[in-house]
């Protein structure tokens, strides 16, 4: 027996969605032109970026409408169908969530809109490979979604009369790390000295040419090096 695959289109996504089918055909083309290249797309924020430049979409809702196409290729990449079979559920499932909203719609438009998800499952060497890389960068207990330093001074009073002005102070940092442990976002605070702080720079510069180091030998062997931003 034949299984016909059934999708659902999220409500936090509709109006993304809604979005990109009523964008016309020429930034459409210009938007798949564009991301086809690896060479184009050397952070995962380019796509935001590229999308940004041809449709002047404020950045918001561009940064969505990029998140769904993530989600889209993501659940196509695990649900192991055709790019075809998977396009016209994606078509039907959105025409089924959109309802009313696009009376006046024609089928040309949703054959036009199927074949923009067609190209965009297409896309292994970039969306795919980002995807796929987003999809491994979880596997961690906690990950790292952004930092924050704050330094203040701190009086010492002297301990006979506290009411005098203060005969010395202290220099103290607080580090916060915000990261993501699940799909919860959480943070802590580190208290920091100047020592500390040479320590934490000597260890991050150490890191940072590793990184290089790794970088170079990667583009040697022909591989495509990633560079990804996490997201809050």
């Amino acid at each position: 027996m034949i299984q016909v695959l059934k999708l659902a289109v999220p409500k936090d996504d509709r109006e993304y969605l809604e979005y990109l089918f009523q964008l016309k055909q020429e930034p459409r083309n210009a938007f798949l032109q564009a991301i086809q290249d690896p060479a184009n797309i050397s952070q995962l924020s380019d796509f935001t970026r590229i999308f940004q430049e041809i449709t002047k979409v404020d950045y918001q809702k561009t940064d969505e409408i990029i998140r769904v196409l993530f989600t889209i290729y993501d659940a196509y990449d695990t649900s192991h169908e055709e790019i075809e079979a998977f396009a016209s559920a994606l078509v039907d499932a959105f025409k089924k969530s959109a309802g009313k909203r696009l009376k006046g719609a024609l089928e040309e438009d949703f054959k036009s809109f199927h074949d923009f998800f067609v190209k965009i499952l297409s896309l292994h060497d970039t969306i795919g490979v980002r995807t796929k890389a987003l999809r491994l960068m979880p596997q961690h207990q906690h990950l790292f979604i952004r930092s924050e330093l704050y330094s203040d001074i701190r009086p010492v009073f002297r301990p006979d009369n506290p009411s005098i002005r203060p005969s010395a102070a202290v220099i103290v940092h607080s580090l916060k790390i915000v990261y993501r442990e699940n799909s919860e976002t959480k943070d802590f605070y580190l208290g920091l000295d100047d020592e500390d702080l040479q320590q934490l720079k000597a260890t991050i510069d150490r890191a940072i040419s590793k990184h290089e180091c790794l970088k170079l030998m990667i583009s040697d062997f022909g591989i495509q090096c990633l560079g990804l931003e996490s997201e809050e």
